[in-house]
């Protein structure tokens, strides 16, 4: 993927079941613009709510959707639009540890993606998912007159 981004949409979202939905609904809107089929779109919003629910861990006694305990830091979001993928990067302050990678979050994140992959760093642990773009049908229009 390019380091070049058309579009980049920052968001950050207080750690709470009421807000996290504006995440899937964000990617949604930014996945329709680019042209992702519907299917595309939903595993891309069911992506986001499994990296989601990774990065959040449930509150003690009480079970998901993310409830967290008041004041903690917000979910940190980055879309970037690249000329040849969707990436969309979620972030929080470094806290407990991710659930192991083979837990069923992550082969749900990893089924409907077509990269993911996570990292602590410094203050900061993270999850990035990346999506190729659809072809449009000026790109195959392309593609079938290219000489090889």
């Amino acid at each position: 993927m390019s380091d070049e981004r058309d579009d980049v949409l920052l968001l950050d979202v207080p750690s709470s079941g009421d807000y996290l939905s504006v995440l899937p609904t964000a990617t949604a809107a930014v996945a329709t613009r680019l042209g992702f089929s519907l299917d595309e779109i939903e595993d891309l919003r069911a992506a986001v709510n499994a990296a989601v629910a990774l990065l959040i861990p449930p509150e003690p006694g009480r079970p998901r959707p993310f409830r967290r305990k008041s004041g903690d830091e917000p979910l940190h979001c980055r879309l970037e639009v690249g000329e040849e993928a969707l990436q969309i990067v979620l972030s929080r302050p470094k806290g407990e540890p991710l659930p192991d990678a083979g837990s069923y979050q992550w082969q749900v994140l990893k089924a409907l993606t077509d990269e993911v992959e996570s990292e602590v760093e410094g203050a900061l642990t993270t999850i990035r998912i990346r999506q190729r773009r659809p072809a449009t049908e000026a790109d195959a229009d392309t593609e079938r007159h290219r000489i090889h």
